[in-house]
Parts: C-alpha cells; sequence; structure tokens
C-alpha cells in the first residue's frame, strides 16, 4: 500500500512538527495495530479540548490528546470542517463527533484509525501521529530503504523548526539513517560523496574541520540538532538519524553563515519498540570496528525512552602509514513530562585521533599538477599525529502551552580539548620535486554554546491564517590556543614520483597551557509570519537582526586587532503556490549576514578578519512527487562580496562573487526495485567589479552531477545491488585562472544482502569506493581518497 501526504498547510505544518510523521509503509505495517483491536471497546474517556477548525487541524489534535494514529489521504478532508469539542470523551466517541455528517467513513483497527471518503475509493493512507510517538521517533519512520530513501519532513529550519519537505520554499536535501548505514559512511565525506548538491572541499582525515561545497561556496557552518554551530571538527556519524543540506543563503532561519547553505546533523532519537543492534566490520584499510545501537522505552506508559551508540574503532585506512584510533558513547533521553510539555536530552563522548593525517599542497605559478600523486601513498609523515576529545551536552523543552501557542527553548554546550594537532603542507615548486613543512602544534580548547527561545503563535486575521514565530537564537566559540608551534622548516627537494618519509624531529615541548585567545558569537532576534491565502497560497515574510561580535588575543591578553562588532537585519520572503495537491512551486528573496573571511596561513596577513560581507539571493523552483519519487528543481542567483589573495600575497575583499546556476533533484523509487537518488548542479560563476573581472573563482566546477541507484533482486530476496557514479567538472586551480584542474568520475560498488539467522535479522553490506582507484585533485590543495573496501554484518535482536 503506496501511501500519500495530506495537504499539509504552512501553520499547521509547522504546529504539528514534532508530533506528527509522515509514513509510507507496507499494507502489512499500515493494518497492523499497536494494541489488540479490542482495547478501544474498555478504553476510559480523557477530557479534550478541540476548537472548531478544519478536519485536518482537528485530527491532528485529536491524535495529540488521545494517542490515536489516523491514516488518510488529501482528498478525504480537503475542505472539511469539524467542530469543536470539550469535556470528557472516549477516542470513539470523539471520532464519531467529529465526523458526523462528514463523507467520511472511517475504521478503527486498535490505535490505528483509517479514514476514506465516501465518494473516493481505495484511497492510499498516510498516518498522523499523536503523543504516543515522540518527534524524533516520528523522524525514524521516514526515509528507509523501503521507501527508497525519499523523505518527508526536514528536522530543522532554524528558527521555522520543522517543515514538509514539499511545502519548504527551499532546496533541501536529505541522507536519512538506512543510507547512512548501507553506504556504510564513516565521515561525514562519505555522505556529502554521494549528496548530489554537495562537494567535499577539506576531508576530515587532514584534521581540520570538514568543508563543504555547496552552490559553488565553501563552507564550515553546520549545525546539530538545529543547533548552530562555526564548524563540526571529528564528526562521526553512528550516532546520526540523518543529514540535512538546506542549499543557499540560511540567514533568516539560522543567523550569519556563508552563503552556500547549511549542514544540519540530526542525532538519533529513542525508539518506541525494543531496538539492539550490533555491527562489526571494517571501514576500509584495517578499520576494523563495533558499533552498538540500543534503544527503547523506560517505563510501562511509553512516556520516556532511551537511545545509547557505542562504537570502538582502530586500524589503518587505505592510504599508507595513516590511522584513525577513535571511541563514540552517545545517548539521548525523551520525557514526555506532561501531555503538553516534552523534553529531550543529548550526551556524548568522543575520542578521535589520527596518525599520518592527510598533507595539504599548493604550486607555484607555472608548475605543472600532472601527474596527480598517488592517493594511497603517504604524502605526509607517519608521525604526524592529530587528537580530539569531545563531550556535548544538549536539552530541549517544547511546551504546547494552548491550542495556539507552542513554546521552543534549547541549549547545547560542546567543549573540545586537542591535546596536539600536527600539519603537514607540501609545495609544488618545479615539474618534478616538492618542498615540505611539518608543523606540531602544542594544545588548545573550544567551547562551543547554542541556546535558543522561541514562540509560536497561531493566529486568524479575517480569511487569512497567521504563524507568527518569533524570539531568540545564539551561539559562541571560546577558543584557547597554544603558544607553541613549532615546525621543521622547509625540507626538500624531494621528488614527486614518491613521497620521502623522513625520522621524527625532537620538536620543543609543547605541553604548555593554552592561553585564552577569544571568542566569536552570533546573537539573532527574529520576527517571521507564515499567511496562508485558501489552500493553495501560501507566503512566508520575516526579518532576522544579526550581530557578530569577536575579540582576538595573544598570549599576553593583547588584542592583535581591534574587536569586530557588526549588526544587520537580514529580511527573507518567500511565496508558494501549489497548483496541485503533488506539486509545489515557490520563488524565494534572502538576505544574509557574514562574517568576513580569515586570511589563511600563507597570506602575508595571515589571520586578518576581513569585513563583514552581505549576500543576496533570489531562487525559484518547483517540487513534485510523481509515483515514489521526489523531483525538485531550482534557479538561483546568488550574490556575495569576493575575497582573494592579490598578486603581493595579501587576502583581500575586493568586488562581488556572482553564482547563478541550475539544480537539479530526485530521490525515491521509480520502480519496485530500483531507486535512485541523485541530481545536477550547474553554475555560472564569476567575478565582478574587481581585478579579476570576469574570472571564474578558483575551485568551482560548472558541471557537478552524481547518482547513486539500487537494484533489488526478484530472483533472491533481500539481495541488492548498489553503486554510484559522480562526476565533476574543471576547476581554476588559482584565482587568475591560469591554471586549471581536470574533470574527474569517480564510480563505487556494492552488494546488500538481508536475511534471518534464528529469527533474528541479519544484514551483509560490502561497498567499494572508487572502484577505478582514480587518482585526482578535489580541488586544488586536496587528493582525493584511493580506492577502499568496506565490509560489515549487522545483527539486529
Amino acid at each position: 500500500m503506496t501511501s500519500f501526504f495530506p495537504d499539509a498547510r504552512w501553520r499547521q505544518a509547522a504546529r504539528r512538527a514534532l508530533l506528527r510523521a509522515h509514513l509510507t509503509l507496507p499494507a502489512a505495517l499500515c493494518l497492523t495495530a499497536f494494541h489488540s483491536p479490542a482495547i478501544h471497546a474498555q478504553e476510559a474517556a480523557v477530557f479534550l479540548d478541540i476548537p472548531a477548525q478544519s478536519l485536518d487541524a482537528a485530527l491532528i489534535q485529536l491524535g495529540r490528546q488521545t494517542g490515536l494514529q489516523v491514516f488518510y489521504a488529501p482528498e478525504a478532508v480537503s475542505g472539511l470542517r469539524a467542530p469543536a469539542l470539550q469535556g470528557r470523551l472516549t477516542p470513539d466517541q470523539a471520532l464519531a463527533r467529529l465526523l458526523a455528517g462528514q463523507p467520511v467513513d472511517y475504521r478503527r483497527e486498535g490505535r490505528e484509525v483509517t479514514l476514506n471518503r465516501s465518494d473516493v475509493t481505495q484511497l492510499k493512507p498516510v498516518t498522523v501521529l499523536g503523543n504516543t510517538l515522540p518527534p524524533g521517533a516520528a523522524l525514524q519512520q521516514e526515509g528507509g530503504e523501503a521507501e527508497g530513501y525519499r523523505v518527508r519532513t526536514v528536522s530543522s529550519l532554524g528558527t521555522l523548526g520543522a517543515m514538509d519537505i514539499r511545502d519548504a520554499p527551499y532546496a533541501i536535501t536529505v541522507v536519512p539513517r538506512d543510507l547512512i548505514t548501507n553506504i556504510q559512511a564513516q565521515s561525514p565525506d562519505d555522505v556529502f560523496r554521494i549528496n548530489p548538491t554537495t562537494q567535499s572541499t577539506t576531508p576530515q582525515m587532514t584534521g581540520w574541520a570538514p568543508m563543504v561545497r555547496i552552490r559553488g561556496f565553501g563552507t564550515y557552518d553546520t549545525a546539530e540538532d538545529g543547533l548552530r554551530r562555526p564548524n563540526s571538527f571529528a564528526t562521526s556519524m553512528e550516532d546520526k538519524e540523518r543529514v540535512e543540506v538546506l542549499s543557499g543563503l540560511s540567514g533568516f532561519m539560522y543567523g550569519a553563515a556563508s552563503p552556500g547553505g547549511m549542514v544540519n546533523y540530526v542525532y538519533k532519537r529513542p525508539t518506541l519498540e525494543r531496538l539492539n543492534s550490533l555491527t562489526v566490520g571494517n571501514y576500509g584499510g584495517s578499520q576494523y570496528y563495533a558499533h552498538g545501537d540500543f534503544g527503547g522505552r523506560i517505563d510501562a506508559q511509553g512516556r520516556a525512552g532511551y537511545r545509547l551508540n557505542v562504537v570502538r574503532q582502530d586500524g589503518s585506512t587505505a592510504i599508507d602509514d595513516q590511522k584513525v584510533d577513535r571511541t563514540l558513547i552517545s545517548g539521548a533521553l525523551d520525557w514526555q513530562l506532561t501531555d503538553r510539555l516534552l523534553a529531550e536530552v543529548n550526551a556524548s563522548y568522543h575520542r578521535y585521533r589520527t596518525e599520518g593525517a592527510s598533507a595539504y599542497w599548493t604550486y607555484r605559478p607555472g608548475v605543472s599538477r600532472t601527474p596527480v600523486p598517488d592517493a594511497s601513498k603517504q604524502w605526509s609523515q607517519p608521525w604526524i599525529r592529530d587528537e580530539f576529545e569531545k563531550t556535548r551536552l544538549m536539552g530541549k523543552l517544547t511546551y504546547q502551552a494552548s491550542d495556539r501557542i507552542t513554546l521552543r527553548g534549547s541549549v547545547m554546550r560542546e567543549y573540545h580539548d586537542r591535546p596536539v594537532q600536527d600539519h603537514t603542507m607540501n609545495s609544488g615548486r618545479l615539474n618534478d620535486e616538492y618542498y615540505q613543512i611539518a608543523i606540531r602544534s602544542g594544545r588548545t580548547k573550544n567551547e562551543y554554546q547554542a541556546a535558543t527561545l522561541m514562540a509560536d503563535i497561531d493566529l486568524e486575521t479575517g480569511p487569512l491564517s497567521h504563524r507568527l514565530t518569533l524570539g531568540y537564537y545564539g551561539y559562541s566559540d571560546k577558543s584557547w590556543a597554544t603558544p607553541d608551534s613549532p615546525n621543521t622548516g622547509w625540507l626538500g627537494p624531494f621528488p614527486r614520483s614518491a613521497p620521502v618519509h623522513r625520522p621524527e624531529p625532537v620538536f620543543p615541548d609543547t605541553a604548555s597551557r593554552p592561553y585564552y585567545s577569544g571568542k566569536m558569537e552570533n546573537q539573532n532576534l527574529f520576527l517571521g509570519d507564515v499567511i496562508e491565502f485558501g489552500d493553495q497560497w501560501t507566503l512566508i515574510a520575516g526579518v532576522n537582526h544579526s550581530r557578530i561580535r569577536t575579540r582576538s588575543l595573544n598570549a599576553q591578553g593583547v588584542r592583535t586587532q581591534p574587536d569586530y562588532d557588526q549588526r544587520r537585519n537580514s529580511p527573507s520572503v518567500s511565496l508558494s503556490y501549489k497548483p496541485l495537491s503533488w506539486l509545489t512551486t515557490y520563488a524565494t528573496y534572502i538576505e544574509g549576514l557574514e562574517q568576513g573571511g580569515v586570511a589563511p596561513e600563507e597570506a602575508s596577513n595571515r589571520d586578518q578578519i576581513m569585513a563583514p560581507m552581505v549576500s543576496k539571493q533570489k531562487e525559484i523552483g518547483v517540487k513534485a512527487s510523481v509515483g515514489g519519487t521526489l523531483l525538485t528543481a531550482a534557479l538561483f542567483d546568488i550574490e556575495k562580496a569576493y575575497e582573494f589573495i592579490d598578486g603581493g600575497n595579501t587576502y583581500t575583499q575586493d568586488g562581488r562573487q556572482q553564482h547563478r546556476g541550475l539544480e537539479l533533484t530526485a530521490s525515491g523509487k521509480v520502480s519496485e526495485r530500483v531507486t535512485v537518488f541523485g541530481g545536477l548542479t550547474w553554475l555560472d560563476a564569476k567575478v565582478k567589479q574587481s581585478a579579476l573581472d570576469g574570472k571564474m573563482p578558483m575551485n568551482v566546477s560548472r558541471t557537478v552531477a552524481k547518482l547513486y541507484s539500487e537494484y533489488a533482486f526478484a530472483e533472491v530476496p533481500g539481495l541488492a545491488l548498489t553503486g554510484g557514479i559522480y562526476y565533476t567538472g574543471k576547476q581554476w586551480a588559482d584565482d587568475a585562472n591560469t591554471s586549471r584542474l581536470p574533470s574527474f568520475t569517480t564510480a563505487d560498488v556494492g552488494l546488500r544482502y538481508a536475511t534471518k539467522v534464528s529469527g533474528k535479522p541479519l544484514t551483509l553490506r560490502l561497498n567499494v569506493n572508487n572502484l577505478a582507484d582514480r587518482n585526482y585533485w578535489i580541488n586544488s590543495y586536496y587528493v582525493g581518497p584511493p580506492r577502499s573496501v568496506a565490509f560489515s554484518a549487522q545483527m539486529q535482536f
């Protein structure tokens, strides 16, 4: 039985976000009650307070207040109104009163209710979930392998909260848990590789925070469970429910950020049913690991639940003399304190150690970048080390103050302790040789904080329905730097035919106490209004008052540059039109404030912060549900200030950078046995009003195309062939457009087999990445990863 979504309107969609899941399930699951079919015959009456409103909204309230799950299709409730209900009623009595005189029939089995309109035959159902299903558990029902990894809901759009992807007037892609698991993703790089709108720019194995390129703009900006942070060092994927990627400006939703987009990592939440899962495997090379995933309810009433993920990994990667040693413990607790108050808590501890982190490459003008260095070789040094210890705490409260007011609050704090950080830089100076410098930095620390306080208010003015959202959104980064960063000096020349490894030098002691080096914070006050014009038109208008403040200090506590304090109002307006229930069109204009870039290490003005930048985006798009596939298309035009290293080796800000392009994506089932997840981005990127007028920004490809697919064999139930092909066009390796990187195409292939052993589900996975073992530049600084073979066995019990 295939499922459809009801026509969700903006006000209702945001209000139901925490308590509604849109499911596409096979018939057997849709008709399986959580309780005996006879349970409703002895149910007690409960107090209900449901105002007169649309039948769609009334059913949502009924689900919240009784715990019923109601299945229906858009046509079943379209244009219908429901009377007010107040007082003590059994769920059956409430259903009968809501549906009295309506052209709707219903059937109840246990806690599930299926609605059918009298004049529509064989309607296909969806689910509205009441307060028996916490929001995290609701997300778990989406994006499954059986659905072709197609998701319905984005868990967070910052200030706007959760929303139906089809209705959101923004370009959004989501990599859900089942897909993360099936490609055996170890780091964000694996997710960015298959996601159609992202390109990995700074791989995690370099020791730096993973940088991703979206619509041609690089960004470190990330969020975790919707809470902002400036970067995401040493990120693991085993405790993530999904990775949500918003393409383009996010100033209204998330505050100051890069115009490329926002990556939101969503943590796993407690499960409704008992979950015990154990996976053992290898991520490539000899990176053997064990991963335990456990969840369930704590109390008999099911109001509190837990989730625990534990990972232990140790071994060498597919690159010579490179090793990863990590331990992850990540837990979550949800507690429905009252029918109107939900508490969510997260805590995690992560220890991540790397040996032989990948090298950073630069080339002098005129020096050829071919042949590409052999990616399987260790072009750094085996004794290069990087260590992280991270502790994260997060808490959220959601309070349904009334049927028209919802309060949302959250706070997050994360501590980073980095005892040692080594980096290697290679410099190509002649066509057949390179020089190298190795740097060892002492202990550094960071303390990240984020907090939100928001109110959602529903009201009506004449024929218009409003959902006002207002509140505060902020985050900060306190940093402690090291006074010691000894290095080897530039050594060489070495032949580029093979790397040269040298004995580890005796560096000076770098164990001195780190000093407080400053703070960066972004505070936002916002007001937004979601206005409905009937069933087809929706307008979103809002403004974000964003303030950026930074302070930089040296080891003596003296400011290294004047304090940075900039603020601006960033407006946003979107208009959506739904000519058909399965088709959405939209137009969006949004602005955003972004902190100026920081001069890189190779610039003469290293670490200098540039002036703040204002970015502007215009976008029109369309989203369509065709069968079991979600198709999206977006035309965009983005402008921001241009920053580059000039001829005098000074990092500067001059002119504008404009990216115009087309973004296409597809996800879901194209047939019963074929799944697709892919897309295309075409860019016309150029610099204007600058000394580099007409040039294309460096490290930007005109075309990126990706297609991941799966085929399920009918002859062998449970067996699937998986794989993908990923193309990146040519990129300029310098700002002056004198050196160009060739295009590259990589391919993955894999097999998955799901069966049962002694009645317990067992899944075997095999993935080969970069099948042809091709050497290529992912950008002007880093070589792409070599071929690697990952395999695992997962047992649920």
